[in-house]
């Protein structure tokens, strides 16, 4: 019986315990997912504004009029002018250089003295004529008299050596006149190759020198840009249209920043070779004037930064280049949802993109930067203001408050202000 009973017992204690463990066992509890959390951006909306357009370009600064003075004479160098020390400045018809002069003024003597003597003697020469033609006249009054018999070979010969003489005498007067240099306009010394005291001969190099009045600066073009500007290519005719001048600023580093003003004055007649661009040349005038006199001088070969002003264009939109993704797409939202906008690009600087096609008026452009974000992401605008649209950490703006006239109808961002949304 026990060895029925006891497998039994031990079924049931197992049963029972089974039947307990089912009955207590804790209820589940079913939660609700979250829901999934909107990604927040900031938005502008898209104008059509005026623009005007600024090019950006870089050069080198040259001298309009670079002269390489030499000597036209021979001789021992006398008198060096301070005007002519390097870097010094000097006004036009400033005796710069002199030679010593003693013998070109001998020469001048001597050819003076030959030249009287050739007068006189075209003198003695005019008066045989004349009684030679009297001569022939009492004997054969009413006959031609010959050619040889009126001396008419021997005056022409003395008119000639007369000639001749004075022709010496004129050089003479030169030569002696180039032991002066002078200076041919108003401007500076570059640098100086003479001393006193030296002996030079003609077409010995003195000195080299460039006029103060105007200097020039040769800008490069991008192909891009040759549209949005009206270069002076202008026939230079009486009936040609005139064109205002582009505008530049130009803008130095060399000791502390400073601006400048000129003008592009004309166009090179050939691309580059080198680079394949056009070339501008941008002038800059009186830079050594008192008007200027407060900044530190410009310098021959100094590199410059230059800012050409452009076409004016009407009703075109432009925005941020740091809304734009891989050149070719920008994020709009269209009632909360997150669409991608592909753009075409007209042309762009390192601020700014005009945009060709791909947005309209009244399109909600998102100005926050979006890592990852797919189209047809539902999205929450956080802010609508375009006073105070997203500026991208490290991105290249005027963080001053100034309004750069390039982005003129365009929004700006709060000089400063950070993005308020983390990137997503």
């Amino acid at each position: 019986m026990r060895r029925f009973i006891l497998p039994i017992i031990i079924i049931a204690i197992a049963g029972l315990g089974g039947w307990y463990l089912v009955k207590n066992a804790p209820t589940s509890q079913h939660r609700e997912a979250p829901k999934a959390r909107k990604l927040s951006v900031q938005v502008t909306p898209i104008k059509a504004a005026q623009l005007q357009l600024t090019l950006s370009s870089y050069g080198q600064i040259s001298a309009k009029n670079l002269s390489r003075i030499s000597s036209q004479v021979s001789g021992r160098v006398t008198m060096i002018s301070p005007a002519l020390e390097n870097a010094a400045f000097f006004s036009k018809g400033d005796l710069l250089l002199s030679i010593d002069n003693r013998d070109y003024q001998a020469a001048i003597n001597s050819a003076k003295a030959s030249l009287t003597q050739a007068q006189q003697a075209l003198a003695l020469e005019r008066a045989q004529v004349a009684q030679a033609k009297a001569d022939w006249k009492r004997l054969h009054s009413n006959s031609k008299i010959p050619n040889l018999v009126s001396r008419k070979p021997q005056e022409l010969s003395a008119k000639a050596s007369v000639s001749a003489a004075h022709a010496q005498y004129n050089q003479a007067i030169l030569n002696f006149s180039r032991t002066k240099i002078v200076a041919p306009f108003d401007g500076r010394v570059l640098s100086k190759q003479i001393s006193l005291g030296e002996f030079v001969n003609a077409n010995t190099p003195l000195a080299e020198i460039f006029s103060s009045d105007n200097l020039e600066v040769r800008l490069g073009l991008q192909n891009s840009d040759l549209a949005f500007i009206e270069l002076p290519e202008v026939s230079a005719q009486p009936n040609a249209l005139s064109l205002e001048l582009p505008a530049v600023k130009f803008e130095t580093q060399l000791i502390e920043p400073q601006q400048w003003q000129g003008v592009i004055v004309r166009t090179e007649a050939a691309i580059d070779s080198s680079s394949q661009q056009l070339f501008v040349i941008a002038e800059i005038s009186a830079p050594f004037s008192r008007e200027n006199a407060d900044k530190h001088p410009l310098k021959i070969g100094q590199y410059v930064t230059a800012k050409i002003t452009g076409k004016k264009l009407k009703k075109v939109i432009s925005i941020d280049v740091n809304t734009i993704y891989q050149g070719e797409f920008v994020y709009l939202v269209r009632e909360g949802i997150l669409h991608r906008q592909d753009i075409s690009i007209r042309w762009q600087d390192d601020q700014i993109a005009l945009i060709d096609s791909g947005l309209k008026e009244g399109d909600q452009l998102v100005t926050t930067i979006l890592a990852q974000a797919a189209s047809g992401t539902a999205v929450n605008v956080k802010n609508t203001d375009s006073a105070t649209e997203t500026l991208p950490r490290g991105a290249k703006r005027d963080r001053k408050g100034n309004k750069n006239p390039a982005n003129k109808g365009r929004n700006k961002n709060v000089a400063g202000k950070k993005p308020s949304e983390k990137k997503q």
